[in-house]
């Protein structure tokens, strides 16, 4: 039987009896239609998980600990996804991908194609939904790590605040691929900044390149903006991280 996962921001200390939220008893009764006395795994975001035993009443539930340790699953390569503002669907899409993937780093970013626009309280109530999309996808896939999500800025902020050692911008003019990184070894860590649906301006590559960003394409066919983020992701893992 499947062992069912939960987010649950605590320390997770061996022995607690841990309360869980009522949107997180609905969603066991009332989704996954667990019992009580099922087995219960669960993870708290910064990297620990532990397992318990379900305790479901009529209207509460709790988790008494019995085992927890650090998270297995992180990648050995921390990544930096800089991902230009796309339309609804697509945004998530490239969030619970990058989850999946091991991404360390979400940095949403404002360019000059980007059809999104998000200020103020419509920006705050996106990045909530984009939080739990990141808590949704680490329950699916075993991470107990949630990436940081970081405010959405300008495209010149967002490069001149990028400390990554290697730095790479995704443009399907480069003349360089990004398999040309095979025999490099492995970096501190990775920046890769990912245009929106119309793609990257030459400017605005030029500014990522004066920024230290590698311009590199990843073949002789354009990518929607989410299929190229998520293949460049998966080739830096494949390259450095936990999928080679």
């Amino acid at each position: 039987m499947r062992v069912r996962r939960v987010f649950v921001d605590d320390a997770l200390q061996d022995g607690r009896d841990i309360d869980l939220p009522a949107e997180t008893v609905n969603y066991l009764r009332n989704v996954l239609r667990l019992k009580d006395g099922q087995p219960l795994e669960l993870f708290n975001g910064r990297g620990r998980r532990a397992s318990g035993l379900l305790s479901l009443a009529r209207r509460e539930a709790r988790v008494r600990i019995e085992a927890s340790e650090p998270s297995p699953t992180e990648s050995v390569v921390p990544i930096t996804l800089l991902a230009a503002l796309a339309k609804g669907e697509k945004m998530e899409l490239v969030i619970q991908k990058a989850v999946e993937l091991g991404v360390t780093t979400i940095a949403p970013v404002e360019t000059e194609r980007s059809v999104l626009e998000l200020k103020g309280a419509r920006a705050e109530k996106r990045i909530a939904r984009w939080r739990q999309i990141m808590i949704n996808a680490c329950e699916q896939c075993g991470r107990d790590t949630l990436p940081e999500i970081e405010p959405i800025r300008s495209l010149p902020d967002a490069l001149a605040t990028t400390d990554s050692p290697l730095r790479l911008v995704l443009d399907p003019r480069a003349a360089r691929p990004l398999t040309e990184l095979r025999d490099q070894p492995r970096p501190e860590g990775v920046a890769l900044l990912v245009g929106p649906e119309g793609g990257l301006t030459e400017d605005e590559v030029a500014t990522a390149v004066d920024h230290g960003f590698r311009a590199l394409t990843l073949g002789p066919r354009v990518l929607r903006a989410e299929t190229a983020a998520i293949t460049g992701v998966a080739i830096l893992q494949y390259q450095w991280g936990d999928l080679g």
